[in-house]
């Protein structure tokens, strides 16, 4: 009789924890995170997507960094900015770097740093805005059009 009250109590005592745990608000709805833009005339979308800041060792800046993947996992993209300041929402064109690299290298990947970007919101959970520019790979150039991208920050 002693024992099943000891563990009646011990399992009211853990539902309670439980309960307390429980949070009723409604998370926040996150809004779609992407990173999607057209490479000559292929359009590349991520499936999945990171972003994350990051410090630069040397310079002391602050970098945004964003990192997706196609949604049959052949590409992975990714376009960092580094701010002269403090992150802020503007239009930047130094300290850019993009690449789209095939994952199973069957095919050349490309890179470049001559990206404009425009950041059209930012802080320190949220960035959003919209890039283009060339990417090279090799002696071939490609032109950059019709970059988006809205992701949540890690």
């Amino acid at each position: 009789m002693r024992i099943t009250t000891l563990l009646m109590a011990a399992m009211v005592a853990i539902a309670g924890v439980g309960l307390v745990g429980c949070n009723n608000k409604k998370d926040e709805p996150k809004p779609d995170t992407y990173i999607s833009f057209k490479l000559g005339n292929d359009k590349y979308i991520s499936n999945e997507t990171q972003a994350y800041m990051s410090d630069t060792v040397i310079a002391r800046k602050k970098t945004l960094v964003i990192d997706g993947v196609t949604n049959n996992f052949k590409h992975h993209m990714e376009l960092m900015v580094t701010f002269p300041e403090a992150p802020a929402a503007g239009t930047f064109d130094k300290n850019i770097e993009m690449s789209l690299m095939h994952i199973e290298k069957l095919e050349p990947g490309y890179t470049g740093s001559n990206i404009q970007v425009k950041i059209t919101s930012i802080n320190s959970k949220y960035a959003e805005g919209t890039f283009s520019g060339k990417l090279t790979s090799g002696e071939t150039e490609k032109p950059l059009t019709d970059g988006t991208f809205k992701v949540n920050i890690y």
